[in-house]
């Protein structure tokens, strides 16, 4: 369920996500890791946000089928990383500037 709560109350110990850092800290986030993904939406009053646990499968950049891009081949490239749950869920995040990745251990 989601958590409304200002941005300025996220975790300062997990390093956030940006499109220049992906490539270098996806090594500490390979096949088998565990992690825990909170974003965050903003909206005008509030920000609602979501957190995930669970061990990543990949990650992986691939293209939308936006048609409103207006890139390279009408496509807009996204970073995406795949989790699986604990219950066996998998689950597709699409990654951006309020993404906040940590590593976790299973307790």
């Amino acid at each position: 369920m989601a958590n409304s709560r200002p941005l300025s109350g996220r975790v300062t110990a997990a390093r956030s996500y940006t499109a220049q850092s992906m490539s270098l800290e996806m090594s500490a986030f390979s096949a088998g890791t565990r992690v825990r993904v909170t974003q965050q939406l903003p909206a005008v009053r509030h920000v609602s946000t979501t957190t995930i646990e669970g061990k990543v499968l990949r990650y992986r950049q691939s293209e939308t089928g936006s048609w409103f891009a207006h890139s390279q081949h009408d496509r807009l490239w996204l970073d995406r990383l795949e989790i699986q749950t604990d219950d066996g869920e998998i689950t597709v995040l699409n990654l951006d500037q309020y993404s906040v990745i940590e590593l976790t251990v299973r307790a």
